[in-house]
């Protein structure tokens, strides 16, 4: 999604050299009126699309004349989907990252549903929260972008849904979550695991973007190298090669429960290098900036801004 100062953030293609497409001037006004909503025509429209991306890379005058191409550094990005879809991220899915935390590959990784409202896109800040502002930390993650419904499919036949990848910057306040250091019983076990899934529901906690890349555009989903960087400083460096569970598995034991939609996302898991295995523990604080770097797909930089004042 992107806008300019004169207009509402609508779907586009970047193109190589950072311009923007607008979806709009080349399939006219009954165009999805967000990326969610034009992955859904992307078997009808892509190639379509792909002409008109061509075509304006091949002559940009031609196409900035006819309103077909608005040039790099004239727009402004957003989380790229454009409405509040259905965000399931996967916790402990990477071998590096299980290992870092002391914890064994589980037969299936752990799951949670991330809250739409914690979305920002490229450039807004992550705000540490008031009540927990010490120990916020980062988590890069590869997403899949659902491009058609998908519900009880095989692991075989998952790649048939899925329109494309993002990027999800997993922001984790790991002070929110005193009963997961503490548990000793079934009973605190069980809050435990709420306060896990609660440490990540704080407002900004949802990084997504750059952009959504389509699924032809990645060679090959089991090798996908992301690295994050704290202030430049490298601190995840790895590859879907060590998930734990592929995604075409991950993918299909939720689809038995949820019926995925177009636009919906699921986040495959954080590599090893999180702040909080690190010694001394690296946590995020006000005037920092995280960049998370996936190959084929971008890079997603948000910079961290301190509580905000009380009302």
């Amino acid at each position: 999604m992107y806008s300019t100062p004169w207009g509402q953030p609508s779907p586009g293609v970047e193109t190589r050299d950072g311009a923007v497409v607008p979806v709009r001037a080349v399939l006219g006004g009954d165009a999805p009126a967000t990326v969610a909503r034009l992955l859904a025509w992307l078997p009808a429209v892509g190639e379509q699309l792909r002409a008109a991306v061509a075509a304006a890379e091949s002559d940009p005058e031609q196409a900035a004349a006819q309103g077909r191409l608005l040039a790099a550094g004239t727009t402004r990005l957003h989380a790229p989907l454009g409405e509040r879809v259905l965000i399931v991220g996967t916790g402990g899915n990477y071998r590096s990252h299980l290992a870092e935390m002391g914890e064994q590959p589980p037969e299936s990784p752990a799951w949670f549903v991330q809250n739409p409202n914690s979305v920002i896109g490229p450039g807004e800040p992550i705000r540490l929260p008031a009540a927990y502002p010490d120990q916020v930390d980062f988590e890069g993650e590869i997403c899949v972008v659902f491009g058609r419904s998908c519900h009880g499919i095989a692991a075989e036949d998952v790649y048939s849904c899925i329109a494309g990848f993002t990027i999800l910057n997993d922001v984790s306040a790991r002070d929110a979550m005193p009963l997961v250091a503490t548990a000793t019983t079934p009973t605190q076990g069980r809050w435990a695991w709420t306060d896990n899934l609660l440490r990540k529901q704080f407002p900004t906690f949802a990084p997504l973007g750059p952009a959504v890349v389509t699924a032809d555009e990645i060679p090959d989903p089991a090798d996908i190298r992301l690295t994050t960087t704290v202030n430049g400083v490298v601190m995840q460096d790895a590859s879907t090669a060590d998930l734990s569970t592929a995604i075409p598995t991950v993918v299909a034991r939720l689809s038995r429960y949820f019926s995925f939609e177009p636009g919906d996302v699921l986040s495959t898991g954080t590599p090893a290098g999180v702040g909080a295995a690190r010694q001394p523990p690296v946590f995020l604080r006000p005037g920092d900036s995280v960049s998370v770097e996936v190959e084929g797909i971008g890079t997603l930089t948000n910079p961290v801004v301190g509580p905000a004042a009380a009302p």
